[in-house]
């Protein structure tokens, strides 16, 4: 934030620190709620209230859940690393023309 001629000049990019958190808090809250799942179903499993070839399925079914949240994980890892990066872009761009705008070149 910069004061040229009395105003104020203001680069922000807080919008893009709030998407990548909220990305983050999904990834926590699927995977508390696969947890929770499959901790449930062995539980009835073990107990006796479901056929015990379910386990088996579940841990299948568990494999591949933590395999492809494994590649959202991922992708979603260089979208927030590519909104670091304009983040940066943008914060040295702004920088720039404040210092355009106040007549300094570098």
């Amino acid at each position: 934030m910069t004061a040229y001629g009395g105003d104020l000049i203001r680069f922000t990019n807080e919008g893009l620190d709030s998407i990548q958190s909220q990305t983050r808090s999904q990834q926590d809250e699927y995977n508390e709620i696969w947890n929770n799942v499959h901790r449930q179903l062995l539980a009835l499993v073990e107990q006796g209230q479901v056929d015990a070839s379910i386990g088996q399925v579940l841990n299948e079914r568990d494999e591949q859940f933590h395999r492809e949240s494994a590649g959202f994980d991922e992708g979603v890892t260089a979208q927030n690393t590519a909104m670091r990066d304009v983040q940066t872009i943008g914060n040295e761009g702004g920088a720039a023309m404040v210092r355009a705008a106040m007549g300094s070149g570098r």
